[in-house]
């Protein structure tokens, strides 16, 4: 069986992006492109990791950290936060781990996601 990713991203290219580079990783992948979609997803997939896109509309990534943070079944990786602040507030929300935005998020998805699973 394979890891199972919740990509929640509203750019269909870096979504595109993500979903590849997990695949290549030996990841099964979903994406959605709005907060609202979240929960649903998260209670009937089931997925292992959620990648979060702060920046979606109409709910954004902080709403989706407040709604399935708290589920310790659930880790969570915040992708592009911008600075300190940021982290202090994904991790106050149950994130487990974040990249800045220098980062690529290829390699966030590739690198930081196996790890957070294991």
């Amino acid at each position: 069986m394979f890891p199972r990713a919740l990509v929640v991203q509203s750019c269909p290219v870096a979504a595109a992006t993500i979903e590849a580079a997990l695949a290549d990783a030996g990841w099964q992948a979903i994406v959605v492109a709005d907060g609202m979609s979240v929960a649903r997803e998260v209670d009937t997939w089931a997925p292992d990791v959620v990648l979060v896109d702060l920046t979606l509309p109409p709910l954004d990534g902080w709403f989706v950290l407040a709604a399935v943070g708290s589920r310790p079944d659930r880790p969570l990786l915040v992708v592009r936060v911008t600075d300190a602040e940021d982290v202090e507030r994904a991790i106050s929300l149950g994130a487990d781990a974040w990249v800045d935005g220098d980062v690529h998020v290829v390699a966030a998805a590739g690198k930081l996601v196996p790890a957070i699973a294991a």
